[in-house]
């Protein structure tokens, strides 16, 4: 009951906005051009004198909504001359076109002003790498292809596109790391909107943040949070692309948005994937007789995977009432073919879940709410996804494409004991209020409240017993922080605190008296996490950092109430805790025409009731492994000349070790597998790219990029490794791939090919469970770009 006042309140208080709102601000917008002619992006333009202030964009252009007056607007970038210009800003106006020059004398100098977004974010005290992905909108990859080349991450995939996947942080994986778009959560979306199905070209850049999470997000993320931000520092543009490749794989995307002179913001991204992934794998026949035959090649037969989505947005920006108001809707399906269980031991030939999903969603942020000082932005979601998952064949398939009826029952499935078509209808709504208070211009406190209500319908279409009730999944999450910059701003500091809240109440299935009876099971659970995080310069070129949290995370509706098909429910799920601690350093130094960047990371991980997926029989269950110890390190090297070289190495090693004395916990059983590798998690993996890129090469504004990839991932293991080493049948093998992509840009951006090759070598790539994945594959992507 006192949560739900909580957000009455705030939701009176932001009804009220505009009433209290006494000063009405404009917009001065503009463009900032480099004496090469180019748009000069990433730099700093400020109101003297005020916070007033904003970066240009990679055209050049710039936003500032402030109050009426007389101003003196100030340019600052790195290697350039300083610009100061009188404006009198008196209603909405465009400022004339400002034009800086190089100032070799002040390349070496220390500044703060005129760094990029990306070079501000990783600034921040917390352990974070931030993807500029600028640099790959002319390819035909998913977001989770992108990811997958960062420090630290692993992608683990199940197959091909619109496969399932988990997302590996530092040891941490699945729903233990968060994802976001502009701050807000898309776990909840569905299976038709997720890091394998969104296009690059739909976001500017990707923060990922390993262990401390900042409040602002409203998160109770364990070991990290992924955050997607959209451009929206362009005023108008469209961007359109078609790819197609191997395996009759084929995406289109189109991105637009539009701003009026009277503050009218409209914004469109839509996209849509399809693929046979008829990629060949490695596998072996089984005979009625029990006997198997020799591996052979085979190819996918029903994997096929097509989705679509549409997110629009349409508002107001720069108003006395609002800094920006939005309202939106998304709305996406998906369609999903489904060729093995867990394992590839099991080959499926008719099973398939699908997924439709509508979010209507809310954006609104205020600054100098009642005072000029307090600053509020509140963004609310209601989702509403249908999914289903159907199993209702009685064959049993090869990997020819064969089939014989089941010998064992013809009442189950492909997957299940039973045939089922099972429909579940998730609504949800997630909300999250921050509000920010500045003491003065170094420190400031914030407070985030975040709700995310979970209400799932069931129903079964085919077997008898259908699960009566609707299971409630409850969260709520409060978050307050101090933030202080001092010295200079060589040193920041933030300390926060949340306080965490979980209800559920569900039926369960028992076995009681010769009878599968549903039997009501609620819980409830709160408690408190705490941390903080720092960051120093001892140089303009080292930074060091430092952070530690105690940390909970709760468990997702799709964990406790499985998804009908390959994933098992798990009523009893306990919430998770681990205390983290990170601690790393960052070294850059940039010269005439060279430039270095070195960082490394120590990451340690306490966890409690870790949440993992296990395999049971043909399927999956989340499972509490009572106490888990993560240990690694990363690390990653960066070196540039002039603008047409790069070189980047990073790599990671991580030991995810067993710590439970007990199995199972609280027995008095000795666990045998205490102090073993987790099974299944990979060990040491690493990445390396070369980016060429040439300017100018038939026409004054066209441009060649070329880039090489390579990655490798050390063998690991499917079992224990308490009891020695397992043979090759129980790990999965060392892998080297590689990639390479070109695309070529003329007139200035506004045509562009990209030609990519991935798996060039055609090596055998395994993961989840060593489950095959594709093997070599051509793309060819056209993309057409106006503003």
């Amino acid at each position: 009951m006192q949560i739900k006042r909580i957000v009455i309140l705030l939701l009176l208080m932001l009804s009220s906005v505009q009433g209290f709102s006494q000063n009405g601000k404009v917009v001065l917008s503009g463009v900032i051009m480099a004496d090469n002619g180019q748009p000069a992006e990433g730099v700093s333009v400020a109101l003297k004198g005020t916070n007033y202030a904003a970066l240009t964009n990679a055209n050049g252009e710039y936003e500032i909504t402030a109050e009426p007056g007389n101003y003196t607007l100030v340019v600052n970038y790195v290697g350039y001359k300083s610009k100061q210009t009188k404006i009198n800003l008196q209603s909405n106006q465009t400022a004339p076109k400002i034009t800086i020059e190089e100032d070799m004398a002040a390349l070496d100098e220390v500044q703060v002003t005129g760094k990029s977004k990306i070079e501000r974010v990783k600034e921040q005290p917390f352990n974070i790498a931030a993807i500029d992905l600028k640099k790959t909108y002319n390819s035909s990859a998913d977001l989770n292809q992108v990811l997958g080349t960062t420090t630290g991450v692993r992608i683990r995939e199940t197959g091909g596109m619109g496969s399932d996947f988990k997302f590996s942080l530092n040891g941490f994986s699945g729903n233990q790391v968060k994802f976001f778009m502009d701050g807000i959560p898309i776990d909840s979306y569905g299976s038709s909107f997720t890091l394998n199905n969104i296009p690059v070209n739909m976001a500017e850049r990707i923060e990922v943040y390993k262990g401390v999470v900042p409040v602002e997000l409203g998160s109770d993320a364990l070991g990290g949070a992924v955050n997607i931000i959209t451009n929206q520092s362009v005023k108008r543009y469209i961007d359109a692309s078609y790819s197609f490749g191997s395996f009759n794989t084929h995406r289109v995307a189109v991105n637009t948005r539009f701003t009026g002179k009277n503050g009218l913001v409209a914004n469109v991204n839509a996209f849509g994937n399809y693929t046979d992934n008829s990629y060949k794998i490695t596998a072996t026949t089984s005979n009625p007789d029990g006997t198997f035959n020799p591996e052979r090649e085979y190819k996918h037969f029903h994997d096929g995977y097509k989705s679509g989505a549409i997110m629009a947005e349409v508002g107001v920006k720069g108003k006395k009432y609002a800094d920006y108001l939005l309202i939106g809707m998304m709305a996406s399906a998906n369609k999903k073919e489904i060729q093995t269980g867990s394992t590839m031991q099991r080959v499926v030939g008719e099973a398939f879940n699908d997924s439709k999903a509508f979010v209507p969603s809310l954006k609104f942020k205020k600054d100098s709410l009642f005072t000029k000082d307090l600053s509020v932005n509140f963004i609310a979601s209601y989702n509403v996804v249908q999914s289903r998952s159907v199993d209702t064949s009685s064959y049993r398939y090869q990997w020819d494409g064969s089939r014989t009826p089941s010998v064992v029952s013809n009442s189950g499935g492909e997957l299940n004991d039973e045939k089922t078509i099972y429909v579940y209808d998730d609504n949800s709504f997630q909300a999250n209020t921050n509000f920010k208070y500045d003491l003065n211009d170094r420190q400031y406190f914030a407070f985030n409240y975040s709700v995310n209500t979970l209400k799932r319908k069931e129903d079964d279409e085919v077997r008898e017993i259908t699960k009566p009730g609707s299971p409630v999944v409850n969260k709520n999450i409060l978050g307050l922080s101090y933030n202080l910059a001092a010295f200079d701003r060589k040193l920041s500091v933030i300390a926060f605190g949340k306080k965490y809240f979980l209800n559920t109440s569900m039926n369960v299935l028992e076995y009681i008296n010769g009878k599968n009876v549903y039997t009501p099971l609620k819980s409830s659970f709160d408690d408190i996490g705490y941390g903080a995080a720092l960051a120093y310069f001892v140089t303009s070129e080292l930074q060091l950092k430092t952070s530690y949290e105690h940390a909970y995370r709760l468990p997702t509706g799709d964990e406790m109430l499985g998804d009908g098909l390959n994933l098992r429910p798990a009523p009893t799920l306990k919430p998770e805790a681990s205390d983290n601690f990170n601690a790393g350093l960052s070294y850059k130094k940039a010269l005439e025409d060279h430039s270095f960047g070195v960082q490394g990371n120590f990451i340690y991980r306490d966890a409690k009731d870790f949440i993992r997926i296990q395999t049971q029989g043909f399927q999956s269950i989340y499972q509490n492994e009572y106490s888990v110890r993560v240990t690694g390190f990363d690390a990653s090297l960066h070196y540039g000349y002039k603008n047409w070289l790069t070189v980047e190495v990073n790599a990671t090693h991580q030991k995810t070790i067993d710590t439970n004395k007990f199995d199972p916990p609280g027995s008095n059983i000795i666990n045998y597998n205490n102090g073993s590798q987790l099974a299944n998690v990979p060990i040491f993996y690493a990445n390396a790219s070369v980016g060429l890129n040439f300017r100018k090469l038939r026409t004054s504004d066209d441009n060649l990029s070329i880039n090489l990839f390579t990655n490798y991932i050390d063998e690991y293991y499917l079992v224990s490794t308490k009891n020695g080493t397992p043979d090759s049948r129980k790990t999965i093998p060392e892998q080297l791939t590689q990639n390479i992509a070109a695309s070529y840009a003329f007139q200035n951006g506004k045509y562009n090919i990209g030609i990519e090759c991935n798996n060039v070598a055609d090596t055998k790539v395994y993961d989840y469970f060593k489950v095959q994945k594709p093997g070599r594959s051509f793309a060819v992507k056209l993309r057409y770009f106006l503003n």
